[in-house]
């Protein structure tokens, strides 16, 4: 059984306000990326594995910076990301997805997000990395791109459609 969209999107949400309000000093001091990140995927994961528990739908997971694919999916990603900001080719792992570690489709993969300082480098890079990871052969439901505020402040959101 797979949680609904509607449901992701208010789990994700949460797991980012209560990161900003409980780990506030990381936001003001604009720590790297992967320090926020790390606090919203914690919340994140007990969100997921409480759900999991009541509807009985063991499974889900919710990782950081996730490596294990199949080859020809990074390449064929690399490939889509190439010369885009001058990033580096081999950078395609996202910095949180919620999914299920058995597979790589659709009912596999549910949620995908990617984290940026605000006015840092790669925001486009980032985008269309999130664009790729909907699209087939990844096909995930759900994109989310969040900026961390330059002064601190709660972080903004964008939902990638593909």
């Amino acid at each position: 059984m797979q949680p609904d969209e509607a449901l992701v999107r208010s789990w994700l949400q949460s797991a980012v306000e209560d990161a900003y309000e409980g780990e506030r000093q990381l936001f003001q001091e604009r720590a790297h990326e992967r320090s926020v990140v790390f606090h919203i995927a914690r919340r994140l994961a007990t969100r997921v594995e409480a759900w999991a528990c009541d509807a009985n739908s063991a499974g889900w997971s919710v990782d950081v910076e996730y490596d294990r694919w199949h080859p020809g999916h990074v390449e064929w990603l690399k490939k889509r990301l190439r010369g885009l900001d001058g990033h580096d080719e081999n950078d395609v792992y996202p910095d949180l997805i919620l999914h299920r570690r058995s597979g790589s489709s659709a009912e596999h993969n549910l949620l995908v997000v990617e984290v940026k300082k605000e006015g840092a480098r790669g925001r486009e890079h980032d985008l269309e990395k999130l664009r790729g990871f909907v699209a087939h052969p990844f096909s995930y439901r759900l994109a989310a791109f969040i900026t961390l505020s330059a002064d601190g402040g709660e972080p903004l959101w964008h939902w990638i459609a593909d």
